[in-house]
């Protein structure tokens, strides 16, 4: 018999075990929420909810910082048919990490599934903090921080004083001491729809710029809702990074400047990088390749004791380089010494890149032009400068638990571009279609007037190469 521990691992790492209590526990839990998804009923007043969000939201422009919630918890009917709530479920995997160190409970908590945060934490990483400030009953705390130069999180506690009311973090702001801005990505993991007075989530941070390293104190500045209600002011505190603990913690860098070819597309995988807190895998896609690739199903590090290495499910699982190349995000294997190291994926997915632009007919509400029949508008809706839209995909068998962001920004006919702002993924009565919503708002300047067609281009797309991805790393 396993032990938690030991469960998890094999889990992660795909072993086979004679017994596996957690992958059976986790498929009754998937199977418990997919009847009560079936179950739930639409509200009569459906549509002054979706109303109502889209009117919501025209106050509401999301900043540079791209905000993914990753919400594990059961949506509400209103939220389900709405559709303008994003929920992304890049794995069906509920597994968490049992720490032996005294009081890293919370941290436990929290750092579900992330092996390289989590090892971090054991090799010294975590920071105690205990940042406060309150405002209106309602206090922002930031706990703890465990990270290193590449990938931070920040784990903070939202509490209302009084009990029954709902408390969420909505978005934040992140500066130096003197105000500047810093140039970084973040990821909320956030959103109970349970009534509670207080909230342990966390945020994750990834500095953009290598050159201009992270300054010794955080200003978090958090826009927090308290009973679906925004706060008449945010609350902001200071958080002091102790860089100390990860300054001579330097990157293993293994250059594989390999190129292949998989049904006939070029790929260059140029290095891997591995920091403690996470690997990135630097990989250059042929500029006369005829499609384009989304990216890898299963990507990950494999060493010769078969422990994998892979994306830990949420946050940001990968950042442009220019046109050409990505940097994917994996778990770190930093505090491991592998003999072998493997790069592998299970399959790539591509598209030819005269299918990825998506155009619609704005008066009709039909697709005037789709990568092929599989994809269908279900409804659009613009009030004044915010657009919403549900779709169905209809995917296969292996695609089905799979739900990926299609669309990142909208344009129409007149000139105007529309942001992302919101969106959901929820599953359907059939286990072949994916319902989808997405909700816009234009950005200025606005050009008025009543567009013919909306136009996107696709972010992702379930079609994949003919062939995988399995390249041996050099270690010296």
């Amino acid at each position: 018999m396993m032990n938690r521990r030991e469960e998890t691992d094999a889990f992660f790492s795909g072993e086979e075990s004679e017994s596996r209590p957690g992958e059976d526990r986790i498929e009754q839990q998937l199977t418990e929420k997919k009847v009560q998804y079936e179950k739930t009923q639409a509200p009569p007043e459906a549509d002054a909810f979706i109303l109502a969000g889209m009117t919501q939201a025209k106050g509401q422009l999301r900043k540079h910082q791209r905000i993914w919630r990753i919400r594990w918890s059961l949506i509400a009917a209103c939220s389900l048919v709405a559709g303008l709530l994003f929920t992304i479920r890049l794995s069906p995997a509920f597994a968490a990490y049992v720490s032996d160190i005294p009081g890293m409970e919370p941290i436990v908590n929290l750092v579900q599934a992330k092996k390289g945060l989590e090892r971090a934490a054991k090799h010294g990483l975590a920071q105690e903090i205990g940042a406060f400030a309150e405002a209106d009953n309602v206090s922002f705390t930031i706990d703890r921080v465990i990270g290193d130069q590449r990938r931070m999180l920040l784990l903070y506690t939202i509490r209302h004083r009084e009990p029954g009311h709902v408390v969420r973090l909505e978005g934040i702001d992140i500066t130096d001491d003197k105000g500047n801005q810093i140039p970084l990505s973040y990821s909320l993991s956030s959103g109970s729809f349970k009534p509670v007075s207080h909230a342990q989530e966390a945020i994750e941070i990834y500095p953009t710029d290598e050159s201009l390293p992270l300054p010794d104190h955080l200003v978090v500045k958090a826009t927090i809702y308290v009973d679906a209600l925004p706060m008449d002011t945010p609350i902001s505190v200071t958080v002091p990074i102790d860089k100390s603990r990860y300054a001579d913690l330097k990157e293993k860098i293994y250059p594989v400047n390999q190129t292949i070819t998989v049904d006939g597309q070029k790929l260059t995988v140029s290095q891997v990088a591995v920091y403690p807190t996470q690997a990135e895998v630097t990989v250059r896609f042929a500029p006369e390749n005829t499609k384009h690739i989304f990216g890898f199903d299963n990507l990950r590090l494999v060493d010769e004791k078969g422990q994998t290495f892979a994306f830990w499910g949420n946050g940001i699982p990968s950042h442009k380089n220019g046109e050409f190349e990505v940097i994917y995000h994996l778990e770190s294997n930093y505090f491991d010494t592998p003999q072998q190291l493997y790069l592998k994926a299970s399959g790539i997915q591509a598209l030819d890149k005269d299918k990825l632009v998506v155009v619609i007919d704005a008066k009709n509400k039909v697709l005037l032009k789709a990568p092929d029949d599989r994809l269908s508008l279900e409804a659009l809706r613009q009030n004044d400068d915010v657009v919403g839209m549900d779709y169905h995909l209809r995917v296969d068998e292996q695609d089905f638990h799979k739900y990926g962001s299609h669309i990142s920004e909208l344009t129409d006919d007149l000139g105007n571009r529309y942001e992302f702002v919101q969106g959901t993924s929820t599953p359907s009565e059939t286990e072949t279609i994916q319902r989808y919503g997405v909700l816009f708002k234009r950005t200025e300047p606005a050009r008025k007037g009543t567009p013919s067609t909306y136009k996107f281009t696709l972010n992702y797309y379930p079609t994949r190469l003919k062939g995988d991805l399995s390249i041996p790393i050099e270690i010296k």
